[in-house]
């Protein structure tokens, strides 16, 4: 707004002019001119950076809870836990018995009794039988289950078993999204962090450039250290890109993992400047890992296998019901109120040859019983490696950072004496330039070093699933 009032301005102040020595033709020129010039230039001014939305910063723990709250993994085994607790309900419901209304229309060939005989049978009372073509049979049957060898109670344990199961399942899907969010965080807020060191590089070899330009003009310098910095620099742009891209690629996967759109690229915090800490010392942590919900899982694996063999017995075992009927009969083609009929009774079933699939499906439980308690131990034993290779994880880590931080300050100090000696004229830029190249180097080093500790401490948080590294 400014810059079109000055413009409104110098238009008065050129249509006021009457000086015999601006030339006519000139003065209208000007006054054609000099508007439309302003209004372009007013039309070409880019908006403030103030009026623009400032872009919001995804912190690592806004990530975790989001994902929390959205991957659908985690989403899938919640599901999977509302299932298992419908499963408890549908086995407790066999406890009361099984009651169905009955209902049977039908077109007979010839007439047939209605309803069965009542009473002894005498020629008399074979001309009123109720006799019927069309039949009509409404009524209720009742079932309930008196004695089943167990197999009730042992199938309502297994569900609940079911339900502690999937619980467990929820809680390792659950610490793997915590662990996948934080890891792809860390990783990429460590390629933003190296790409900037590349870029301090390129606008340090850019202001070497800019000075080589000068000297190699007044003929101080060959042409070549020129193209010799040249070339570091387009070699520096295309490291950068190349860590740019893959940083993206790590933003896509960290959305995917939090149930946004993959194209989506949001702002990153900064390294952290504190590195975390362990809470409890290593002997301690082994007992912690191996509570971990993959081997409570396993076990409880181990649990309903048991219960499942137990079934499968019950199913050699005699069952008794209890059974009771009431049904009314009528007649569709008279208006014949008909009778009711009703029993009630026991029923027991002995099985006497099925083929021999009873005792196949006792054994095949044993079989799966014995293999997952085989797969308990292996997932105990996965436990306690897991552990290790993050314990040594985290020590390589810790190692490796101290060596990159000595590495950092040699190069560093060795590139600022480098940078001085070209400066000064003593020094040759094949050394300059090999001297920063290896300054970034280091430092890369120095941020891929941090973010393995922070990583580390992740995947030990991730193997003990519970806050112990900081």
């Amino acid at each position: 707004m400014e810059f079109a009032t000055d413009c409104e301005d110098r238009t008065r102040r050129f249509k006021g002019l009457t000086s015999p020595t601006l030339p006519m033709l000139a003065a209208l020129l000007t006054l054609i001119a000099f508007p439309a010039f302003c209004s372009a230039q007013g039309a070409q001014t880019p908006p403030s950076d103030a009026n623009k939305p400032a872009a919001q910063v995804l912190t690592l723990e806004s990530a975790i809870a989001e994902a929390l709250r959205s991957n659908p993994g985690l989403q899938a085994a919640s599901r999977q836990v509302e299932a298992a607790r419908k499963q408890v309900n549908v086995a407790r419901g066999q406890l009361y018995g099984e009651l169905d209304a009955v209902l049977t229309a039908q077109h007979l060939n010839d007439a047939q009794l209605l309803r069965p005989m009542a009473g002894p049978f005498t020629p008399a009372l074979a001309s009123t039988m109720p006799f019927a073509q069309d039949q009509l049979h409404v009524g209720f049957t009742y079932t309930y289950p008196l004695y089943v060898g167990g197999r009730i109670t042992d199938q309502i344990r297994i569900a609940e078993l079911g339900v502690d199961n999937a619980r467990e399942r929820l809680t390792g899907t659950r610490w793997d999204t915590i662990y996948n969010v934080t890891a792809l965080y860390l990783q990429a807020q460590a390629l933003a962090a190296q790409a900037n060191a590349v870029q301090q590089e390129i606008e340090a070899l850019d202001t070497t450039r800019r000075n080589l330009e000068l000297a190699v003009r007044i003929g101080k310098r060959p042409e070549v250290d020129l193209l010799k910095t040249l070339d570091r620099i387009e070699e520096a742009q295309a490291a950068k890109s190349g860590v740019l891209a893959q940083q993206q690629k790590l933003l896509a996967l960290l959305m995917a993992v939090l149930g946004r759109n993959p194209a989506e690229a949001p702002a990153l915090e900064g390294l952290p400047e504190r590195l975390p800490e362990l809470s409890t010392q290593p002997p301690a942590l082994r007992d912690v890992a191996l509570r971990r919900s993959s081997v409570r899982a396993a076990e409880l694996a181990v649990a309903l296998d048991d219960k499942q063999v137990a079934v499968a017995r019950a199913a050699l075992a005699p069952a008794v019901s209890f059974q009771a009927t009431f049904l009314h009969h009528d007649e569709l083609t008279s208006f014949d109120p008909g009778r009711p009929t009703w029993f009630v009774g026991l029923q027991v079933g002995l099985p006497v040859f099925d083929g021999g699939s009873r005792k196949a499906a006792v054994s095949r439980s044993q079989q799966e019983a014995e293999a997952d308690r085989q797969r308990a131990e292996a997932a105990r034993l996965q436990a306690v490696a897991d552990l290790q290779a993050a314990l040594a994880a985290w020590q390589s880590a810790q190692d490796q950072l101290r060596a990159a931080e000595a590495q950092y300050a040699s190069a560093h100090e060795v590139a600022r004496i480098e940078q001085l000696r070209f400066d000064t004229g003593a020094g040759d830029i094949e050394d300059l330039l090999r001297a920063r190249s290896r300054e970034v180097a280091a430092e890369s080093a120095r941020i891929a070093a941090r973010a393995q500790i922070a990583i580390s401490a992740a995947q030990i948080n991730h193997v003990t699933e519970s806050e112990v590294a900081r």
